[in-house]
């Protein structure tokens, strides 16, 4: 029996194929536009946060939106640095992170210096910081540097 004969024979296989094949081309389609959904969603809330008082924010978003800080983060910072992969519209969101996060362009068999890696690794922790307290951090970190640049240069 060819696949024809079993298409033909058995009722419901045609139609079952057919959803089959509308599904598929969906998932494909949503893979090709959550960066471009994720990007919605961010700007919509970026604006939806300089709406609302300081501080009130994430009550809003837990009372009216239905989806957690993290994600609503991640959002957000796609919307913020869409720049970065305006081009490469078929990324998944977790692509698109890790490339404002800079972990995709690491040349991951190169030399890479001890300062380089620790540089690094402070701005993905900073890019998981919740986004009001991104600057402070920044701020203190860079105040304890520059404390600790004058400790190494202060004669002995």
């Amino acid at each position: 029996m060819t696949s024809t004969d079993i298409t033909t024979s058995n009722t419901g296989l045609a139609e079952l194929a057919t959803r089959i094949k509308t599904a598929h081309r969906a998932v494909r389609d949503a893979a090709k536009n959550i960066v471009q959904q994720a990007i919605l969603a961010g700007t919509a809330l970026n604006d939806a946060r300089a709406k609302l008082p300081h501080g009130e924010f994430l009550l809003w978003l837990k009372d009216h939106c239905e989806l957690g800080e993290r994600t609503a983060y991640n959002y957000m910072l796609v919307a913020n640095n869409r720049a970065k992969f305006a081009i490469d519209a078929n990324l998944t969101l977790s692509q698109a992170l890790r490339r404002i996060r800079g972990d995709d362009d690491k040349d991951k068999n190169g030399p890479v210096s001890l300062y380089d890696k620790a540089q690094a690794q402070l701005i993905r922790k900073l890019g998981g910081l919740l986004p009001q307290d991104v600057e402070d951090a920044a701020k203190r970190t860079v105040a304890e540097l520059e404390a600790a640049v004058a400790a190494i240069k202060k004669p002995v």
